[in-house]
Parts: C-alpha cells; sequence; structure tokens
C-alpha cells in the first residue's frame, strides 16, 4: 500500500488519485512492472501414451503387410519379384547377417525420420506384402497364410517391434518440432537416440536368427 512521501499517510487505492488528500503534496507513481511470460513448457509424453503409440503402430504394419500380401499381381510382375526374391537369398548364403542387419537397419533409420517416417514405414512393409503375394502367386498359396506362418518365428516379431518404435517416434519427433520447434525437437532426440539404439540389437538379434533359419531350409520366408 503506497504512502504519501512528504506526510507519510497512507494514499487512497484511487488509481486516478494524483494528489494526497492529506497535505497535496503530488503522488508519485512507480512504474508498474512488465512480467513477461515464460516460454510454454516442453509437453511430456508419458510412458503409457508412448506404449500405447507403438502397440497401435504395430498393429498398423501388420494391417499394411496384409494390405500388400492382398494386392493385385499378375504372372509377370510375381516372377519378376520372386527371382529377386532368390537373388537376394543366393546374396545371403555370401554375406549373411551383415547383409540382413544392414539392409533392415538403413529401412529403421529412415523410419525414425520426421515427417516422413510413417510413409516410408508403411511402404516398405506394404513392399514385404507384395512379396508375399508374388510368393502365393507362383507357389498357389494364400499370401495370408504365408504372412501368419512369417510371423511365427521370432526375428518377424523383432522386425516389427523395430519398425513399430521407429515409426511411433518419428511421429514425437513431428510432434515436438511443430509444438515446440528446434527446442523441442531438441529435447526429444535424446529419446530417439535410446529407441535408435534398442533398435540395433533388436535388428541384429533377428538378423541371426534369420539366417540361422535360412541355412537349415532350402526356402525361407523374406523378411
Amino acid at each position: 500500500m503506497p504512502y504519501c512521501t512528504r506526510c507519510g499517510i497512507k494514499l487512497p487505492e484511487d488509481e486516478e488519485a494524483r494528489f494526497c488528500p492529506n497535505c497535496g503534496a503530488p503522488i508519485v507513481l512507480k512504474p508498474k512492472r512488465t512480467i513477461k511470460k515464460g516460454k510454454e513448457p516442453l509437453y511430456v509424453v508419458s510412458r503409457k501414451n508412448r506404449f500405447l503409440s507403438i502397440l497401435a503402430i504395430l498393429f498398423l504394419c501388420i494391417i499394411m503387410t496384409s494390405i500388400g500380401a492382398l494386392s493385385r499381381v499378375d504372372g509377370s510382375e510375381a516372377q519378376g519379384i520372386v527371382k529377386d526374391f532368390k537373388e537376394m537369398e543366393r546374396m545371403l548364403q555370401t554375406v549373411g547377417v551383415q547383409l540382413i542387419f544392414g539392409n533392415n537397419m538403413m529401412y529403421c533409420l529412415l523410419m525414425f525420420t520426421p515427417f516422413i517416417g510413417p510413409i516410408t514405414g508403411f511402404y516398405v512393409l506394404y513392399s514385404t506384402g507384395k512379396v508375399l503375394a508374388a510368393l502365393g502367386y507362383v507357389l498357389g498359396a494364400d499370401p495370408l497364410l504365408l504372412l501368419l506362418a512369417l510371423l511365427i518365428y521370432p526375428h518377424a516379431w523383432l522386425e516389427y517391434i523395430s519398425y513399430s518404435l521407429a515409426i511411433s517416434e518419428s511421429i514425437w519427433l513431428s510432434f515436438y518440432a511443430l509444438r515446440h520447434g528446434l527446442k523441442g525437437l531438441r529435447a526429444e532426440i535424446i529419446n530417439a537416440a535410446k529407441y535408435i539404439s534398442i533398435c540395433a540389437v533388436f535388428l541384429l538379434a533377428g538378423a541371426f536368427i534369420e539366417m540361422m533359419l535360412i541355412t537349415s531350409a532350402s526356402i525361407s520366408l523374406p523378411t
């Protein structure tokens, strides 16, 4: 509460008063301090929301593979896809784990890219389904049954989980970039680095398992 600088009387709270009602001395108004609004705090994503997003993306990944498996392929296209697949198998016999891991990790890193990660990921998984469609056409088998057979093996789940982590993190990176700009992107990159490390371990383990299956069987399902 302000007081008169001359007589010491408590001044009225009327902001329009310019003189002391007791002695008539002019009231010296102190400038109001402007309080700067602080920057918006970073939005914190709970572990539950992160887990739910990964789970939802995992479901969508399987759906996209199924859509690719159900896509129409003609005879020449199917023969070309199967030829490329068999050529890849022959390369695996010499290069092995390095080729499987390097190929899957390259796609996984692209899926981490903000904004375009989901597009890249779903296209890769659709293409995987397309390979199953071609194999089903050549072998006379139901491509969805081939997909179910693929999901029996642990390396397939390790790859799907890795891709789901990557696509989910791409969405969060995009969210932070849009909401908080470069500052938010830098903050979320720490989590992205952790997920990249996890994906690298999963994909390396999956590559070893897949290579073991390829060497122990004459026909293997595609990654």
